[in-house]
């Protein structure tokens, strides 16, 4: 019988592991020929394809993309790499941002077993893509890293979100030398 003690805290320790939901985890791709030791200046990159103004029921295009700008201008600059001000870009930095669809509906309310349900309403939690590019001079693409993350239910906590994932992309920005994708 002793041994039986043993494994009841065993399997639900394994049991909480198993349930525990992992971070999610950003993807990279660069260039492996592209020279990354010479970057210092950016310059914002305007895809004129590209339509920004998808916001959400949140924020608007407008916010996100101040939000999103500023963010990265303050990565970028504890980096050492600073906007171009008038002067040729050693590189262009750019983000995409993209719905990814619900990733849960939880339906909520007051349920009887002798009569009809009463609804009360429901709760959804959205994802969402960021991705950002870094492009050189010559405005080719050198480099990526995106993240895809359920979206916060507020501004505060959307601009939160915004600056704990820059960070993240850019803690592999530049890539090391000897990095392998």
């Amino acid at each position: 019988m002793r041994k039986r003690s043993h494994i009841l805290p065993a399997l639900f320790l394994a049991g909480a592991i198993l349930s525990c939901t992992p971070a999610p985890r950003p993807d990279f791709a660069y260039d492996h020929a592209a020279n990354f030791t010479n970057l210092k200046t950016f310059e914002w990159y305007a895809d004129p394809s590209e339509d920004k103004t998808v916001g959400a029921t949140v924020v608007d295009s407008r916010w996100a993309e101040e939000h999103i700008k500023g963010a990265i201008t303050e990565e970028l600059g504890k980096k050492g790499l600073r906007p171009a001000s008038g002067a040729s870009p050693d590189f262009y930095a750019d983000y995409h941002t993209r719905a990814a669809g619900i990733m849960q509906r939880d339906k909520y309310g007051l349920y009887s077993w002798w009569g009809f349900p009463n609804y009360l309403g429901s709760e959804t939690a959205s994802q969402g893509t960021l991705a950002l590019d870094v492009r050189d001079p010559d405005k080719k693409l050198i480099w990526r890293g995106a993240i895809t993350v359920t979206i916060g239910t507020s501004p505060e906590e959307i601009d939160r979100q915004l600056r704990k994932y820059v960070a993240e992309l850019f803690a592999n920005f530049p890539p090391a030398a000897t990095a392998k994708p």
